[in-house]
């Protein structure tokens, strides 16, 4: 498709704009979707406050190195057909969606690479972080896990504390008034 310069400038600054404070930025393959299957998805996504945009590799080249990402590392991710995953909200739930429609829908998009929180992480690295719990629940666990400590201190000395009490009993009974 022909595009002017003014159209390219403006889609470019939309992208990066859109980017700039993305928590999760993936590259997928889009090949084989129906325009059904590719709005179906959007829809899943914006559920959770993500996008889903098919993208010109070259404008999409642009877009990463104007919001500071290296592109060395998406080498052969920028082939082919492209589309980005993005948002500035729960990258986990993003994900999360993303894999959900993958499973049923015969393993496409085809995930390739991308940034979580501004970090580089391969196809592996995304399947794995789409297994995670939500935020709220691993920050439930990281409080579970800094009160046990606290509650374990507090049931020994309070149980050393009525032993003292028992024995203190104990020596009252035993000694004549």
């Amino acid at each position: 498709m022909f595009m002017l310069k003014q159209q390219k400038a403006k889609i470019i600054d939309e992208v990066t704009k859109s980017l700039s404070n993305a928590q999760l930025i993936l590259l997928t393959d889009y090949k084989g979707m129906n325009v059904e299957n590719i709005t179906k998805l959007r829809d899943d996504l914006r559920k959770v406050d993500a996008e889903y945009k098919v993208m010109k590799n070259t404008l999409l080249k642009i877009s990463l190195t104007n919001v500071g990402l290296s592109i060395d590392d998406l080498s052969g991710s920028l082939e082919g057909t492209t589309a980005i995953l993005y948002t500035d909200k729960d990258p986990v739930m993003a994900l999360k969606v993303l894999y959900n429609f993958i499973e049923e829908n015969g393993n496409i998009p085809v995930v390739k690479s991308g940034f979580f929180e501004r970090k580089f992480i391969d196809q592996a690295q995304a399947k794995e972080f789409s297994a995670l719990p939500p935020k709220e629940v691993l920050l439930a666990q990281l409080v579970g896990q800094i009160q046990a400590p606290i509650y374990s201190l507090h049931a020994v000395l309070s149980g050393m504390l009525r032993k003292l009490v028992y024995v203190l009993d104990g020596i009252k009974d035993k000694k004549p008034n």
